[in-house]
C-alpha cells in the first residue's frame, strides 16, 4: 500500500504440470536357462522416458540386462558388439531397474541374458529362471498422452549362427 490508494497486487503464481507416469506394460516368462539370450520388442508410440524392472527366481542368478535401438543377433551378442543405449552386466541389484534418457516413438530391444556359471571366475549360476518384466513411461505434462496399452513383442531366444 502506497500513495494514490493503489492496493497490492497478489503474487504471481505459475503452476507446472508434473510429469505423469503409468506403467505401460508387463509380462513374466519362465524356463529361462542359463547361456541363453532372449530379446523382447518394445514398441513405443510416444516421447517419453522408460524404466525398465526386471526381476527373477533365484538370488545368487547373474542376469544381465541390456536396452538398445539395434536387433542384433547372436555374433553381435555373444561378442559384445551389440550398440546398446543401456547395458547392466552384475549379479546385484535384484530386481535390476534401468532408465532411460528420454526416447523417441520406434521400437526398442530389450535384451536379457541369463550368465551361465563358470567355474574358474566363479561367475554366473546353472539356475533356469522365471523372470518378471514391468515397464514404465513418464512423459511430460505438457505433451499429448496416450492411454494405450503397450505391448511387448514376443520374447525370442537368439539362436547360435547354424540353427
Amino acid at each position: 500500500p502506497g500513495c494514490g490508494g493503489d492496493s497490492p497486487r497478489p503474487p504471481v503464481v505459475v503452476i507446472t504440470p508434473e510429469p505423469v507416469r503409468g506403467v505401460i506394460s508387463q509380462a513374466s516368462l519362465s524356463g529361462f536357462q542359463p547361456d541363453v539370450w532372449i530379446s523382447i520388442d518394445i514398441p513405443l508410440s510416444q516421447k517419453g522416458t522408460l524404466d525398465i524392472t526386471v526381476d527373477w527366481t533365484a538370488p545368487d542368478t547373474w542376469m544381465y540386462v541390456y536396452f538398445g535401438r539395434t536387433r542384433c543377433d547372436y555374433a553381435q551378442l555373444s561378442g559384445r558388439t551389440c550398440p546398446f543405449i543401456l547395458s547392466s552386466e552384475t549379479k546385484n541389484p535384484k530386481p535390476r531397474v534401468l532408465y532411460t534418457e528420454e526416447l523417441e516413438p520406434a521400437t526398442y530391444y530389450l535384451v536379457l541374458y541369463n550368465v551361465p556359471r563358470d567355474p574358474r571366475t566363479g561367475i554366473g549360476s546353472d539356475n533356469t529362471e522365471a523372470i518378471s518384466i514391468q515397464i514404465g513411461l513418464t512423459v511430460k505434462a505438457s505433451g499429448e498422452r496416450t492411454t494405450d496399452t503397450i505391448r511387448l513383442g514376443r520374447p525370442t531366444v537368439v539362436p547360435p549362427p547354424g540353427l
